[in-house]
């Protein structure tokens, strides 16, 4: 469809007028030398410029100029002057030639333009879908693509759009998000739900019904049609036009995909999680099940005896059954314990309480804390000299040294010391526990960390598997890392490295009277 255009057609007065105004400008360049040129130098004169004028303005100017050239040849050149006659037959040829020249050549000049046209079009179609193709491919959530959506169908087709979709009874309806700027919120959901089962029915769309103004296309993909596109165009030539709507085609096949694509993820996502889950939970019972089963028993039992046979005990018996339950107590507790914690850490819950404090501070809390379990093991601190303060959350730093103390006390044979060793480095603080246990196998030294990972599944040593985990959570929330080595002459060297991420405060001196 081509509009009437006022500037359309002034453009068209002037190509005209530029046919009628070169032939004379040329004949007024010509005059001049009519004495020294031939007939057929001018002639080839006024053909360059009826050339010009069908390459650049089109037929019906370059036929117009051809014709001006001729009168013009005819009027001043042509023996005998200043008469339209002409006695040549040679300047008869050369002026029909001159006409044919301008013919041919301005239909070659139009499909040049029509070709570059055409080739310009094409270009601006494969921009606009390597953009929403490269936007696209970005997106994850059906948010954010059917935002793109929306952007990009206006920016290149004009007017108002959206997306419907059905809700859970199938019906469709208009998306709970607010509507962008742009978006379409006047549409006929009767004539959507038509187009929606039209779709799911044959494949295809709807055109504009009559008394409307929008176009409803189904979102065909390949589970089914999925929703529903309503266009209002600004022009209905932007999408009538086959080419335009085809490219409106690839527009919607493009977002349908996305949609299937970010729902298929979500999908995948969601079944990952369940299969974690899963597994986690199974990882939990099969690690807790013997670490509760056993204390639980002599809990029972002590219990039991107590009842039963209260009155055949003696007072030392009856201390050390209490002893059992409270001691078995204790390791339900610290197993509950850990248990909680590792949830807290993993869920990214703990907010860390960072102060000043000095290491030996912390080494020693760890130590007082496992007094009891240690006082039959020796324990050799190896404090550096003139040691900086560190910005730490120190209750949960004092429980990965508490982790690493309690496992090097359980792993190692009975007499041998437990060596902790902490010194300054040029990113922050080293602190070291070392035993003299069997040592960790170097294709274990990463998995020893992971959660519920124990070396020896059933071993003689209680444990559920989360405390070098916990140590690992910690220390990397403290923005350090934390591994394990062997020691040479047998054993375990645990190093955890804190860096020190500002200056620590100075106390000034008292000043003395």
């Amino acid at each position: 469809m081509i509009s009437y255009s006022p500037q359309r057609v002034e453009r068209s007065y002037g190509c005209l007028f530029l046919g009628v105004a070169i032939p004379l400008v040329l004949t007024l360049i010509d005059w001049p030398f009519r004495a020294i040129l031939t007939p057929s130098n001018i002639l080839l004169v006024y053909l360059l410029g009826v050339f010009f004028v069908a390459i650049r303005f089109g037929l019906w100017p370059s036929i117009l100029a051809a014709l001006t050239s001729a009168a013009a040849f005819a009027f001043f050149f042509a023996p005998p002057i200043f008469s339209f006659a002409i006695d040549d037959p040679e300047n008869l040829v050369g002026l029909a030639v001159m006409l044919v020249v301008g013919a041919v050549t301005s239909n070659l000049a139009a499909n040049v333009r029509y070709q570059a046209r055409v080739a310009e079009h094409r270009e601006l179609r494969a921009s606009a879908l390597y953009r929403l193709s490269t936007e696209l491919a970005e997106a994850r959530l059906e948010t954010e693509i059917i935002e793109i959506g929306v952007r990009h169908i206006h920016a290149d087709f004009g007017g108002r759009n959206t997306f419907l979709f059905p809700d859970h009874n199938g019906l469709v309806r208009y998306p709970d998000e607010p509507p962008l700027g742009i978006s379409l919120r006047g549409a006929d959901l009767s004539i959507a739900r038509r187009a929606f089962s039209n779709g799911r029915m044959a494949g295809h769309g709807t055109d504009i019904a009559p008394g409307e103004t929008a176009v409803y296309i189904p979102l065909n993909g390949s589970t089914g049609t999925i929703g529903v596109l309503a266009l209002e165009p600004g022009d209905v030539c932007r999408i009538s036009v086959p080419e335009q709507r085809q490219l409106l085609d690839t527009f919607v096949n493009l977002i349908v995909h996305a949609l299937e694509r970010a729902k298929l993820a979500e999908q995948a996502k969601n079944a990952t999680l369940k299969m974690q889950a899963e597994t986690l939970r199974n990882s939990l019972l099969s690690s807790i099940s013997h670490d509760l089963r056993t204390p639980l028993a002599t809990i029972v039992g002590a219990a039991s005896t107590l009842e039963t046979d209260e009155e055949r005990l003696t007072k030392d018996s009856r201390r050390k059954l209490v002893g059992a339950i409270s001691e078995e107590a204790q390791r339900m507790s610290d197993l509950t314990t850990k248990i909680l914690e590792m949830a807290r850490l993993e869920a990214g819950d703990v907010q860390l309480n960072r102060q000043w404090y000095a290491p030996e501070e912390i080494v020693g809390s760890a130590l007082r804390r496992l007094d009891k379990k240690l006082k039959t093991r020796q324990v050799n601190t190896h404090m550096a000299d003139n040691l900086a303060l560190i910005h730490v959350d120190a209750v949960l730093l004092q429980q990965v040294m508490v982790n690493l103390l309690d496992n090097a006390d359980k792993y190692s044979p009975p007499g041998l010391p437990i060596d902790i060793y902490v010194e300054a480095t040029p990113l922050g603080l080293s602190m070291t526990v070392a035993d003299r246990g069997p040592g960790i196998p170097e294709n274990m030294q990463q998995k020893i960390f992971d959660k519920f990972f124990r070396i020896h599944a059933e071993s003689a040593q209680s444990g559920v598997g989360l405390g070098l985990s916990i140590c690992r959570a910690i220390v990397e929330a403290h923005g350090g890392e934390i591994q394990v080595t062997n020691r040479s002459g047998g054993g375990s060297m645990f190093q955890l490295h804190i860096p020190i991420l500002e200056c620590p405060p100075t106390i000034a001196p008292e000043e003395k009277e």
